[in-house]
């Protein structure tokens, strides 16, 4: 009886192993052929035949054939936009504050190496004192001349302050939003929170070869903002979500965003020490979801700081240099609240 008992199991695990086997060949198979696909597609789109407004590109190694793109409008005192850290289209994601500000301004949106239609890269490490001289080549070769108002993103605060430290003469004003600050290094709950993000990277960089973002950005809309940019009609058009969904397909966690992630703890220490100077008008916006999670984590004591500790502690004078809590949901300011940022850019800078 036992042995019949053992006989009908074994044969129910062969069972189930060759419908694994089976199954599992079938799935490796569709995997891989939708890899090869997306591959194809995303050769395409690399060298998109895409010609409108939102692909200016600019040679910055020459001899490497190595171009970033950058898109501008307007008239008036030079606002650059640097973007958040993985940011796949930059020229699409802060539309509305080009348009919130090219009446009065002449706007600029650089889109860094491995971002939006720029190329990969892969000689040059992400460091900042790279990153800063490859924004100086680019708008010197658009002849966009300083001295400029930064609107730096995220990561980006931080090459903005390199840029004001390595030429003071060409910034003329810093706007942070959402900043990533570099004294977060020296605490050690920020700095483990820095190192799973880096983490978070590496490991999510491996869906771009799947090419399952390019389906999400149509069935989960949410996932990558669309669903913010479809409530934006004024800012947000047919074209605007052809390209951002291109780029999404071609750039999500770029291989040249990776390399960036693994230099920010880097970079962060490098800038650690960091003042504002005392001559430079500055103002740091502050969505009021970060400053929260940021009070919460300070007042359970898993951290010693909180996000207007980490602000305030870079001004040296309250004459000129102001913190503002703007309401949002999430990091994506420009797209939760334009106007709420549009406004504070706005006054910050007098118009």
């Amino acid at each position: 009886m036992l042995n019949k008992i053992f006989l009908k199991m074994f044969g129910v695990l062969d069972l189930i192993k060759d419908f694994l086997i089976v199954w599992g060949i079938k799935i490796l198979i569709v995997i891989f052929t939708l890899i090869i696909m997306h591959n194809i597609v995303k050769i395409s789109e690399i060298s998109s035949r895409y010609q409108g407004d939102y692909k200016s590109l600019t040679p910055i190694y020459e001899e490497e054939k190595k171009f970033m793109n950058y898109y501008e409008t307007g008239e008036g005192p030079t606002v650059v936009i640097l973007p958040e850290f993985g940011s796949q289209s930059p020229v699409i994601q802060y539309k509305t504050l080009v348009d919130g500000l090219k009446d009065n301004c002449r706007v600029v949106v650089v889109e860094y190496f491995g971002y939006g239609f720029s190329m990969s890269m892969s000689k040059h490490e992400r460091t900042n004192d790279i990153i800063v001289e490859e924004i100086k080549k680019l708008l010197d070769y658009r002849e966009i001349y300083g001295p400029y108002i930064f609107v730096a993103a995220d990561t980006s605060s931080i090459y903005a302050m390199r840029f004001q430290y390595m030429y003071p003469e060409l910034v003329s004003a810093i706007v942070s939003i959402d900043s990533v600050y570099p004294a977060e290094s020296k605490d050690n709950y920020r700095i483990k929170a820095i190192r799973d993000r880096v983490a978070n990277v590496n490991i999510n960089s491996i869906w771009e070869l799947t090419g399952f973002e390019r389906i999400l950005s149509y069935t989960s809309p949410k996932t990558f903002y669309i669903d913010k940019m479809k409530a934006l009609p004024d800012n947000y058009g047919d074209e605007e979500l052809s390209v951002y969904r291109n780029r999404i397909g071609s750039n999500y966690l770029s291989r040249t965003m990776v390399r960036e992630a693994n230099k920010l703890e880097e970079n962060m220490k490098q800038m650690e020490n960091y003042i504002y100077p005392d001559y430079l008008p500055t103002l740091q916006i502050l969505s009021s979801e970060k400053r929260d999670t940021y009070v919460y984590a300070k007042n359970s004591k898993e951290s010693e700081v909180d996000l207007e500790d980490l602000a305030n502690d870079l001004i040296t004078n309250h004459d000129i240099q102001k913190v503002e809590v703007v309401q949002g949901d999430d990091h994506m300011l420009q797209l939760s609240n334009p106007s709420g940022v549009i406004q504070a850019i706005r006054n910050f800078i007098g118009f």
